[in-house]
This record gives structure tokens, C-alpha cells and sequence, in this order.
């Protein structure tokens, strides 16, 4: 028998070929786009990083900058109230000034914490989520219970701040548009991941619109928070609806605990 004409193999060989150097240069594409992600998702928690980092020193410089010079303004206001008693005019007007400045003392002091609790870095998550519910509910006089499962440990630093800026736009949210009475948050560590949930009985609203919404500024809290927990390849859901109430939920995957030694 002869054998096959040289221009059809030929031309089985070039596409061969031709196959090859395409998987080829996929593989590379590939390569590429994930390198991309992988630098996207450095550069992105740099960036988030930097944003508390930031958020912290203005904290710092509200708390022991204008908070303590706003103290000092109150004692000597004080001091000058109880100069002045015989002069009733001269007094209420020295007291009037005293309450602004106690005024003001507590809305720096309010604003530093919003901006970064200190505690959170000092003390962790769940104290600082007590003392968020504390706060939260003498200032707006929604109650809320605070439910925590799990041993209580420190985790990633970064990790921990996610889960409060979850819990504090939650707060918020419920605050401004839910009309409810009571919210409940829980907080459960797990060895492998954590996770957190917040519920409230109020107005609810149509969850499928907010997240699809197209206007930049409507749902845009609830969509960064969103987005920051697939950031770290967690798990979010927001479930709600007219009359039924809210519930905001993220699951964060931990990495392995160092084992102990002996």
C-alpha cells in the first residue's frame, strides 16, 4: 500500500500545530488574568487597610486632640460659673456656654468612635460589638440584643473590622429606614470561619431591587458591604421584604489556626 499523500498530513500537522500554540496561549491568558485578580485583590485590601489606617489617626486626633482641648474649655467654663454666681446674668450665660461645650464633647467623642473604635484593635470584636449595641440603642432608643456563639478569640485584624463595618451599616440601615423596634445581632466563631447575622421585625423592602439598582447612590452601603465579603471569598445575603422585616447575613472564611505547642 502507499502511503497517505504528503498535503493532507501536512495540513493535519499545521493545525496541529496551530492547536497547540492556542492552548498555549490560553494557558498564558489564563495565567495573566489570574495574576491580574491576585494583584486586584493586593491592591484593593491595600487599600482598605489604608482607609482604616486613616480612619484611625482622625479618631486618634478627634479623641485626644479637639476632645481634650473641648474638656479643658468645659472645666474652665465651670470654674467661671462658680465665679460668677452672685451675677446671675453673667452665670447663665457661662452656663449656657458650659452645656454647648459638653454638647460638643460628646458629638466628638461620638465621631471618633464611629470613625474607628479604638477598642476594636485593644480589646476585639466582641466587646466593641457590645459596646456598639450600647451606644447605638441610647442614641436612636431601638433595642438590641447582642447573642455571641463560639469561643471567644482574636481573629485577622482586617477580618474583625469587616465584620463590624457590617454590623454598624446594618445598625444604621435599621436606624434610618426599617421603623424597627428591636434589632437582634449574633455573632458565631467557628473554627474554619465566622459569621454574623443581624434581624430586625421592621418595615422591610424589596431586598432583589436595592441590590440590582442601576442609581449609584441607592443601595450603595448595602452593595459595598456585599462586595467586601466576596473581597475575602466570603458568603452575603440580604433577605427582605415589604411588612416582613430584614435580615443581613456574611459568612468569612478563617485561615487554619497555628496548631499549639506542647
Amino acid at each position: 500500500m502507499s502511503d497517505a499523500p504528503a498535503e493532507p498530513r501536512d495540513r493535519i500537522e499545521r493545525i496541529a500545530e496551530q492547536v497547540a500554540r492556542i492552548k498555549s496561549e490560553n494557558a498564558h491568558l489564563v495565567e495573566r488574568v489570574a495574576e491580574s485578580e491576585r494583584r486586584f485583590r493586593r491592591i484593593s485590601r491595600g487599600v482598605l487597610r489604608l482607609q482604616e489606617e486613616e480612619r484611625s489617626r482622625i479618631s486618634r486626633d478627634l479623641h485626644d486632640g479637639i476632645g481634650q482641648l473641648l474638656t479643658a474649655l468645659k472645666i474652665q467654663l465651670e470654674l467661671l460659673e462658680h465665679e460668677a454666681a452672685g451675677f446671675s446674668d453673667l452665670a447663665s450665660r457661662i452656663a449656657a456656654a458650659r452645656e454647648l461645650s459638653d454638647t460638643s464633647l460628646a458629638e466628638v467623642r461620638q465621631l471618633s468612635h464611629i470613625l474607628r473604635p479604638q477598642m476594636l484593635d485593644e480589646l476585639g470584636l466582641e466587646p466593641t460589638l457590645r459596646w456598639l449595641a450600647r451606644t447605638f440603642q441610647k442614641r436612636t432608643g431601638i433595642d438590641v440584643e447582642v447573642v455571641l456563639e463560639g469561643r471567644e478569640r482574636r481573629a485577622d485584624a482586617d477580618l474583625e473590622t469587616l465584620v463590624y463595618r457590617i454590623v454598624q451599616e446594618a445598625l444604621t440601615n435599621a436606624a434610618r429606614h426599617s421603623g424597627a423596634r428591636a434589632v437582634t445581632v449574633t455573632l458565631c466563631r467557628e473554627r474554619r470561619k465566622l459569621s454574623v447575622r443581624i434581624a430586625d421585625r421592621g418595615t422591610g423592602f424589596d431586598a432583589d431591587a436595592l441590590l440590582s439598582a442601576s442609581d449609584e447612590d441607592r443601595g450603595f452601603g448595602v452593595r459595598a458591604m456585599r462586595d467586601r465579603v466576596e473581597f475575602v471569598d466570603g458568603r452575603f445575603s440580604l433577605r427582605s421584604a415589604p411588612g416582613e422585616g430584614t435580615v443581613v447575613e456574611a459568612e468569612i472564611p478563617l485561615p487554619e489556626p497555628a496548631k499549639e505547642t506542647e
